[in-house]
């Protein structure tokens, strides 16, 4: 078993490859299909209406080392594991709100970003990746966008990059300590 600070296995990526243009279209129709079903997936079962009726979300999958394979914004996954010092395992599932941790590929602290590895005979393959804005995210007014802020911190909870499911356990003391700091705390976990 791998240890606390151990970087996952990734998988190689084979660069020599000839594909014939049927299997790469078949292949780049099923990744677009897993990224829609990702869209429609949240949209049934989210109960902010920001995600489900306004579709403010974005998913997005990509190869081990966090280059964009579909999706619609940046790749900041590369990055953010740059600095990430613990393990990664397969059932983790990682939480952020921080804009300055993930290249600013979300804007605010309302914006949400989960992150999923996918692992593959214990390697690393990919990832999966999503974020939504929330309803609220603490701060001095419901809603959490304040117009006489002046710094980041008058928004509500900044969420570092931390698992909130550590190989498919759930962090219950994690998710208390972030739901606790929210109006709509039921909609947010949710979500």
């Amino acid at each position: 078993m791998a240890t606390v600070h151990e970087k996952p296995r990734i998988a190689e990526i084979p660069t020599d490859v000839e594909v014939d243009p049927v299997t790469l279209d078949i292949i780049e129709g099923a990744l677009k299909s897993a990224r829609f079903e990702m869209d429609a997936v949240l949209f049934r079962s989210a109960m902010s209406p920001v995600i489900r009726e306004q579709h403010d979300e974005f998913p997005m999958i990509t190869d081990p080392k966090g280059r964009m394979i579909v999706g619609q914004f940046g790749a900041y996954i590369n990055e953010m594991m740059e600095e990430w010092d613990r393990g990664i395992y397969p059932g983790d599932v990682i939480l952020t709100s921080d804009p300055f941790k993930c290249s600013a590929s979300i804007s605010h602290t309302n914006d949400w970003l989960v992150l999923v590895p996918i692992f593959y005979d214990d390697e690393l393959v990919g990832w999966a990746s999503q974020f939504g804005h929330m309803m609220d995210c603490g701060g001095p007014l419901p809603g959490s966008l304040p117009t006489g802020a002046r710094t980041i911190f008058e928004e509500g909870l900044i969420i570092p990059p931390l698992k909130i499911v550590e190989r498919g356990e759930v962090q219950q003391d994690v998710l208390g300590l972030i739901l606790n700091n929210m109006r709509l705390p039921e909609m947010n976990r949710a979500d």
